[in-house]
């Protein structure tokens, strides 16, 4: 075979390794909400283990829920680090989470407050509603009720029912001064972290 031949074949074999994945992968999720947990595992997990950000995330959750898996929440926060790390939103608020809990991990909450934020400037409203509440407890982070209100108020925007119950406690916690604070926070993070993420 003439190098240009093989030059192109390589080409088009790097072309297919991606299409490949992308099939392998939406197999699984597939098999995911069909509940066929032995199917997902076999089409994700050597995505998860060749670096696959989406895939570990769901290998996370996999041992977090117990789908298909030993309900195994040190395995769980295993692959929600590495997804985390990569910067996946759902697995950084999901290993939050862990940390938060103590759930197969050393119970951090100024750990769970990293990964929190960093979900929730990527606009993940759960997170950002977990932020808050560590700001209202003063967990992991100083208590600062205008910070809590702000990020509540985020979330709420990207439809996080529950956020509202939040905001109304924390406004109860709060002067005339802070009130006007936290609402001038919330307009600036609500246009950095709700208007680039919403979807309609």
């Amino acid at each position: 075979m003439r190098p240009q031949a093989k030059c192109i074949a390589l080409f088009l074999l790097f072309l297919a390794c991606p299409v490949a994945s992308a099939a392998d992968f939406a197999q699984g999720l597939d098999a995911l909400d069909r509940g066929d947990y032995a199917t997902a595992r076999k089409e994700i997990k050597p995505l998860a283990d060749s670096g696959n950000a989406r895939a570990q995330y769901r290998m996370g959750t996999m041992f977090a829920k117990g789908l298909g898996v030993p309900l195994d929440y040190k395995q769980a926060a295993n692959w929600l680090s590495k997804a985390a790390a990569q910067g996946n939103a759902d697995a950084q608020n999901d290993l939050g989470v862990l940390y938060d809990l103590g759930r197969g991990i050393a119970a951090d909450p100024q750990e769970a407050a990293r990964w929190f934020r960093q979900a929730a400037e990527q606009g993940h409203g759960a997170a950002q509603l977990n932020l808050a509440a560590l700001y209202q407890e003063g967990r992991g982070v100083p208590p600062d009720p205008v910070e809590a209100f702000a990020w509540a108020n985020a979330a709420s925007g990207l439809g996080e029912l529950r956020a509202q119950k939040l905001l109304d406690s924390v406004a109860k916690q709060m002067t005339p001064a802070q009130i006007n604070q936290a609402q001038q926070r919330a307009d600036q993070y609500a246009q950095k972290y709700v208007a680039p993420f919403r979807k309609y």
